[in-house]
Order: C-alpha cells, then structure tokens, then sequence
C-alpha cells in the first residue's frame, strides 16, 4: 500500500485503497481530509443596482473633483473613489 502523510493525524479521515494501477504496483488511495473553517464574521454590504437611481449616482460622481483629490498612487485614488462610490450607494 502506498503512503498517505500528515504532520496532523486528525487531518486525515476514511482512507480508502481503490486498488492498483494497471501497469504499476502502486495503489490509488482516496482519503478525506478534515478541513475546518473559521466562520467570517464580517458583514458585506452588496447593493441592488437595478433599484437605484444610477443616473443621480453617475451625477454625484461627477461632482467629485477627481483630478484634485486623487493625487496620489493608484491604491489611494481607488480608495478615494470606492469610498465616495459606497457613500453614494448608501444614501441612494
């Protein structure tokens, strides 16, 4: 039989030989792995578009003096602009 290895023996469950390949003297092992998940706790707020006013968006938009307040790298404008976008949404 072929090896299954784990630094975690609680990883590892219901390891199961299928047999060996056709030219070879290994067997194919199918296994499951016990994998936990850490619930996220983090709320994201998703926006029905459809239901908005995205004209009245598309005009708070272009109040926004763009070329004054994203001087900076293209992560601090995207920041800027994302920000202003979700304000925007929210009052919508």
């Amino acid at each position: 039989m072929d090896l299954v290895l784990t630094n975690e023996l609680e990883l590892i469950n219901e390891v199961e030989n299928l047999g060996k390949f056709a030219t070879s003297d290994h067997s194919l092992l199918f296994w499951k792995i016990n994998v936990g998940r850490e619930e996220d706790s983090t709320r994201v707020t998703r926006f029905d578009y459809n239901k908005m006013g995205l004209i009245g968006i598309m005009e708070e938009l272009r109040r926004c003096n763009c070329d004054e307040e994203m001087k900076g790298n293209v992560n601090e404008s995207w920041a800027l602009f994302k920000g202003r976008l979700l304000e925007i949404c929210a009052e919508s």
